[in-house]
């Protein structure tokens, strides 16, 4: 059976490496976000491509990594929030 602490220990193992796979997953991808958010209904003009762009490049792998590793009573917490309203 699951309980939190499984699922959080899922969460640092998964965080554990998550930096470079962040980077590769959203480096180049202005276009597939703007196209992704049109599909929603929300046109995303050519500042917000380059926004998102600047804002992919300003962070490193190591930056990601550093912010989401330790993070895991952080995230069962706001789980627990979350899903007891």
């Amino acid at each position: 059976m699951s309980t939190i602490e499984l699922a959080k220990a899922k969460y640092a193992r998964k965080m554990a490496t998550a930096g470079a796979k962040w980077k590769q997953g959203v480096t180049g991808k202005a276009e597939a976000y703007a196209e992704g958010m049109a599909a929603f209904g929300a046109p995303v003009g050519s500042v917000t491509r380059a926004s998102y762009s600047a804002g992919v490049e300003a962070v490193s792998a190591d930056a990601f990594q550093r912010t989401v590793t330790g993070k895991e009573e952080k995230w069962a917490r706001k789980l627990k929030a979350a899903v007891s309203v």
